[in-house]
């Protein structure tokens, strides 16, 4: 049978170690007696250290209170324990931070606050002397918010063991400040300037349309809204070419990734232009109200052109508007609260196209309390092309 191994000491003065919790006894005797020891009763097995000093020993195993007629045999029949002097000492908390290179991207950890800054142990004089330090231990790995627990304290000696003493209060609560100190913004380009005579911009593209931009902390962060367009100046321009664009630092923040990125402007011909260029050339050899004549006509398809063409125009911090929330329910974004949005029509629509008429807006219609990644839509008539950055927001519903 195995049995729990009871100690009888002075447990007001001294402290007992190296004892197991269990022992083996070997029953030898009848049916009905070794049947009746595995019934609940009042033997026990101990070691008796009555009236010992500190130091070590080999105690002898003692039992009583077997039925008659057994043969008790414990195994082993001694154990080496050892006395101490019961003491207690004051010791300071500390706390250690597990995964704290795995947080979440953008999130950065402040310093853990702790409601106990020190506790007392208890144990043996030579044991409690050994701790170095008591520590508890925070996993902080993926955490996008402030981590709030409890966490059990533990006693330690200078090699980094674990030691055997009792600790009041055993466990603290802990507060580890997460906050978000990092978003990505998107980024455009404005181009300034005139492309050389006969020549224009037929598009523009970037090696990125998104900066990450990094501030002290989160109060900060949430002040910076949006990015100003790149100027890109096109002037002169007769072919394409890539510039390496700076990207400034916003107010309120500490840096932006990437520091630069690349812009190619795209250059080609205009038609207008090139008829007009021939047109000059045959008025070299043809009458001066023939010239006339082809450059009315030229100037008049010119006109036409630049009325139909599509072009495109940029507004930036554009408030987002939320629709269908649930009553009883709030809402709050968790990165952007406006977006960016390209516009494509003819010159003439998009010179009667200001800023107060666009609307954006996100509807929340039967989404549940939780993070959601919602689309973003812009309401104008069809003849205009409208595209927003970013496309969808991340909203939390509570």
């Amino acid at each position: 049978m195995n049995e729990k191994l009871a100690l009888r000491f002075d447990e007001s003065q001294y402290v007992v170690s190296g004892a197991p919790q269990t022992i083996n006894v070997h029953l030898s005797g009848s049916n009905e007696s070794i049947l009746k020891a595995k019934l609940p009763s009042t033997q026990s097995v101990y070691l008796d250290l009555t009236g010992m000093k500190p130091g070590t020993y080999d105690a002898q195993v003692h039992t009583r209170g077997f039925p008659s007629g057994l043969t008790v045999r414990p195994s082993p029949k001694t154990v080496r324990v050892t006395i101490q002097k019961k003491t207690s000492k004051e010791l300071p908390v500390g706390v250690d931070l597990l995964n704290k290179d795995s947080l979440a991207d953008g999130y950065s950890i402040g310093d853990p606050a702790i409601d106990t800054k020190s506790v007392t142990v208890t144990g043996g004089e030579d044991t409690v002397d050994s701790i170095a330090f008591i520590k508890g231990v925070v996993d902080v790995k993926n955490a996008t918010d402030t981590v709030d627990k409890m966490i059990r304290l533990h006693a330690y000696n200078n090699n980094g063991d674990q030691v055997d003493v009792t600790i009041k209060p055993s466990s603290i609560h802990v507060q580890v400040p997460i906050e978000q100190v990092s978003k990505k913004l998107s980024i455009k380009t404005e181009t300034t300037g005139t492309p050389a005579k006969g020549y224009a911009v037929s598009s523009v593209e970037q090696s990125t349309n998104e900066v990450a931009v990094t501030a002290q902390d989160s109060e900060a962060l949430n002040r910076i809204k949006a990015l100003d367009p790149l100027p890109v100046s096109v002037d002169g321009l007769k072919k394409d070419k890539t510039f390496s664009v700076s990207v400034p630092v916003p107010s309120d923040a500490e840096s932006v990734d990437p520091e630069k990125i690349e812009v190619t402007v795209h250059i080609e011909r205009e038609d207008s232009d090139e008829t007009s260029a021939e047109s000059e050339d045959r008025s070299a050899d043809s009458s001066t109200a023939a010239a006339n004549s082809e450059s009315a006509d030229s100037s008049a398809d010119s006109t036409s052109d630049s009325s139909t063409d599509k072009q495109t125009k940029d507004f930036t911090n554009i408030p987002i508007k939320v629709t269908g929330l649930e009553n009883g329910k709030t809402v709050s974004f968790v990165k952007e609260d406006q977006v960016a949005v390209s516009v494509s029509g003819t010159e003439d629509d998009l010179n009667q196209l200001t800023k107060n008429d666009l609307q954006a807006e996100v509807d929340l219609s039967g989404l549940d309390s939780g993070t959601h990644k919602v689309p973003v839509t812009v309401n104008l008539p069809d003849k205009y092309k409208i595209e927003t950055l970013p496309e969808t927001v991340s909203v939390r519903i509570s």
